[in-house]
């Protein structure tokens, strides 16, 4: 089942619209602004990198975007069309500047997923919120650090 905040066609080909090109018709340079049988890669084989993105996007908070605050489900579907954009751009290289492109994109997916992990966490859940065991101890006595 998808998420719903699963990117869309059109969504990953804002971060690369020159992939839009009408492949079936050389010399067209018109951008499509999404992804279709036509393109490279085809909007089935984007759609399996999206799908991609998302189980990476969901590891990385722990399994799961909350409902609230209701900007997470935002910020996931960026991390994970980012984060599809990128391969992308690895998986189907053209030319010697698709690799610059690449990491670039693969920067923009990084930050973007830290910063949906440090929302998830403030927000009280995810690896490192609500679900961790939490401990205190207290100060050890003066002669807990004494030398014997």
């Amino acid at each position: 089942m998808a998420e719903p905040w699963t990117p869309s066609l059109e969504q990953v080909a804002d971060h690369i619209p020159t992939r839009t090109r009408n492949a079936s018709t050389p010399g067209d340079t018109s951008l499509l602004g999404t992804f279709t049988a036509q393109t490279e890669p085809t909007d089935e084989q984007t759609r399996r990198h999206i799908a991609a993105a998302c189980v990476e996007v969901l590891g990385a908070v722990g399994g799961t975007v909350p409902d609230t605050p209701a900007f997470l489900a935002g910020l996931a579907g960026e991390a994970a069309a980012l984060r599809a954009a990128a391969d992308i751009e690895l998986a189907y290289p053209n030319r010697n500047a698709d690799a610059d492109r690449f990491a670039q994109l693969d920067q923009r997916a990084k930050n973007a997923l830290q910063r949906l992990i440090d929302a998830v966490n403030d927000a009280g859940s995810g690896p490192e919120g609500g679900l961790s065991p939490q401990w205190a101890f207290p100060d050890p006595p003066w002669y807990g650090d004494y030398p014997l």
